[in-house]
């Protein structure tokens, strides 16, 4: 079927999963280069995915970028930068490696794998937290430290 949709997984530096429809028609890269806002894709290997035949899309040059860099705690986890100390910085895309080449997915393999990212969220978000030192600071409810004055 040629107009059959096609899908990716979005893994984002606010660590949302998200399962992204794509235009079949369109080139891997330019999709990847618009889900992930860059100029230029690396592909890493992450091995818990490409034992699968998926392979992360990210910004070659997240990591050089001015401003706030958010790391994508997910996406780190899968490729292991708690290890090496190598996060990923910025939008993640994943999508199926066969061969030699990239493809997207169907929707109901893109929605298991996202499902399964789910899943591991907050694990990975703690993991990748204390890997790099960036355990969130616990927010202080106001109408309780107001309280606390009187």
């Amino acid at each position: 079927m040629m107009d059959e949709k096609k899908f990716a997984v979005l893994l984002t530096d606010t660590q949302d999963v998200k399962v992204v429809e794509c235009d079949p028609q369109e080139e891997i890269f330019g999709i990847a280069r618009g889900f992930i806002g860059c100029d230029w894709i690396e592909l890493v290997e992450a091995d818990p995915l490409a034992d699968k035949g998926y392979l992360l899309l990210i910004d070659e040059e997240g990591k050089l970028r001015d401003g706030d860099l958010s790391i994508n705690c997910i996406a780190s986890d899968l490729y292991g930068a708690d290890q090496h100390g190598d996060p990923i910085i910025g939008n993640a895309l994943v999508v199926r490696a066969q061969d030699e080449s990239l493809e997207l997915m169907t929707e109901s393999e893109a929605k298991e794998l996202a499902a399964g990212f789910e899943q591991s969220r907050d694990r990975s978000i703690e993991k990748i937290s204390r890997a790099f030192g960036l355990m969130p600071q616990v927010k202080k409810d106001p109408e309780i430290r107001d309280a606390s004055r009187r």
